[in-house]
């Protein structure tokens, strides 16, 4: 395994449907690379797009928005899911799971604050 910092992509190269090889710039030196590989994981940046909520809600020192177990964030019936949060190993599978998770607790959530309300109106 080889790990590559300071890099800038330029190209991901394929063949037959399939990728080969990867271009990039060193960000350090300038100089351009080849390296020939079978695959890419795909990071796209490391701060979250959060600014919106500063003020509204309960945030880290890295603009994640903070939640618990269950994506409830500091903002009763507020709850959150994916990269902007601070559930670690930030992926697509990882986050997926996050966001059904965010789902049924927001369910869950308006279940249970819904039902006095609509036992008051039976009445």
């Amino acid at each position: 395994m080889r790990v590559v910092v300071s890099a800038q992509t330029t190209e991901v190269h394929g063949r037959d449907g399939k990728v080969n090889a990867l271009s990039y710039r060193d960000r350090a030196s300038s100089e351009q690379h080849r390296l020939e590989l079978e695959g890419v994981f795909v990071q796209i940046g490391l701060l979250p797009n959060t600014d919106w909520l500063k003020g509204t809600l309960a945030l880290t020192a890295r603009g994640e928005i903070d939640v618990d177990a269950r994506g409830q964030t500091s903002l009763p019936g507020v709850f959150a899911a994916g990269d902007a949060t601070t559930v670690p190993y930030k992926q697509i599978v990882i986050e997926m799971g996050e966001g059904s998770k965010a789902a049924l607790s927001v369910f869950d959530h308006l279940i249970r604050s819904s039902a006095p309300v609509a036992q008051a109106n039976a009445a």
